[in-house]
């Protein structure tokens, strides 16, 4: 059976409107004693921005200027968002300021956001250190002398084994860093269950399930035991070098 839509998701998008897109959720939260994180989730999903583009005037037959002296509704925030800081902060980060006040920089949706961005991370890195065998070598330049008789040059080398041990510690700790944040906001969507929408409180499941991938598990114990097994051949080809030697 199709869960019931709640009323005030369409008088939500009307109060939007007859405010040219100028009030915030929060007092939009307020005028219907709604839940803020609601009315977020409800402009984001049906895409209220592309919607409706206020072209200035009020709508045919709006009320709200009944009793009104003009200017910005009461409490308005545009003041904030233009205010002291607009003639300092770039064109672009003003546009993120925006968004976070009208999203009432809401510390559960902070979160997230910064779960979301370092497992972003953690999946690049995956092809920006990506070592392709036991040859891959790196070979950089780090410091050259300049004699009077002869020039000598200084280089750093990084063996196979070497960088895939440091991607393999890197993204360890990154995964428990991860890991940390999103037990984190678990917590404080169980802390506040009756407010959060059941976005919020699906997301993170659905994150725990792409982290748990067996294939992906599977990968990481196959790359620990190829990088163990091309070290030990390694040495070993290297005593039998110097066996010859000596």
């Amino acid at each position: 059976m199709a869960k019931e839509k709640n009323p005030n998701r369409l008088a939500a998008f009307e109060i939007y409107k007859d405010y040219h897109g100028k009030i915030t959720t929060k007092q939009i939260a307020s005028k219907l004693n709604e839940n803020p994180r609601n009315i977020t989730y409800w402009k984001k999903v049906d895409q209220w921005n592309a919607k409706y583009n206020p072209k200035g005037g009020a709508p045919m037959g709006n009320q709200n200027a009944v009793g009104n002296s003009g200017g910005a509704p009461t409490r308005n925030q545009n003041a904030r968002t233009d205010g002291w800081y607009s003639k300092y902060y770039p064109t672009k980060t003003k546009s993120i300021v925006k968004e976070l006040e009208d999203a009432n920089a809401d510390p559960t949706e902070i979160l997230w956001a910064q779960i979301i961005t370092l497992w972003a991370a953690i999946i690049r890195s995956q092809k920006i250190m990506f070592v392709n065998d036991k040859e891959d070598i790196t070979k950089e330049l780090k410091k050259t002398t300049i004699g009077d008789k002869m020039d000598s040059e200084e280089y750093e080398i990084q063996f196979a084994w070497d960088k895939q041990a440091n991607f393999l510690n890197s993204q360890s700790r990154a995964m428990t860093i991860l890991s940390n944040m999103i037990k984190k906001y678990d917590d404080m969507i169980h802390a506040n269950w009756e407010t959060t929408t059941e976005e919020q409180r699906l997301r993170v499941d659905r994150l725990r399930v792409q982290i748990a991938n067996p294939e992906l598990q599977h990968r990481k114990e196959v790359s620990k035991e190829k990088l163990k097994l091309d070290k030990e051949a390694f040495e070993l080809r290297k005593k039998e070098s110097e066996l010859k030697e000596w």
